[in-house]
């Protein structure tokens, strides 16, 4: 393996992890904080995939040596209160946030595919691919939740997905 494709594996790794991460956080926010018992069983169902990428990710982690994002304890409160405030705002905001964050990391997961050749890390562009779909299951959910003309809601995951974007950027490199 060259050291370009290392290091760029490296921040794959990480980004993803992060990801996952901040995922975890902002469901724990929703889930603790929405009056929607119906809500919260789809919130808990999602959340619970979410930690099969978690643990996927800390696992490669562990067995490549990478280090995680310094920028943790950012994602932690940041997702926490992202996911409080959307469930304080009510279901239409939550399934927005869903949708908004999840067709992110789809486009963020497919490009990465592009990144990683088919004959490395073949492990990990399967579990790449499974992930992919489950966001894309969620961005489905999210989408299925809401009115996609409201105005508010737009504006509200284009500026999620401006956020989501930066955080990738940030835990790559950071």
């Amino acid at each position: 393996m060259n050291m370009n494709f290392k290091k760029r594996l490296d921040q794959i790794i990480r980004v993803d992890h992060a990801g996952e991460y901040g995922a975890q956080q902002i469901y724990s926010g929703q889930i603790k904080f929405t009056k929607d018992k119906n809500l919260k069983k789809i919130l808990e169902k999602m959340a619970d995939e979410e930690e099969e990428h978690l643990k996927y990710f800390e696992s490669v982690m562990l067995e490549k040596r990478i280090r995680p994002t310094i920028l943790g304890g950012v994602w932690k409160i940041g997702g926490f209160s992202l996911g409080a405030l959307t469930a304080l705002f009510g279901k239409n905001y939550v399934m927005a946030c869903t949708e908004a964050v999840e067709e992110t990391i789809v486009k963020h997961y497919e490009k990465q595919l592009h990144e990683i050749p088919s004959s490395e890390e073949k492990e990990i562009r399967k579990k790449i691919k499974k992930f992919l779909a489950d966001e894309d299951k969620h961005k489905e959910t999210g989408a299925s939740g809401i009115d996609s003309n409201d105005i508010q809601l737009n504006v509200f995951k284009f500026l999620i997905k401006g956020l989501t974007k930066t955080a990738i950027r940030l835990s790559e490199k950071i």
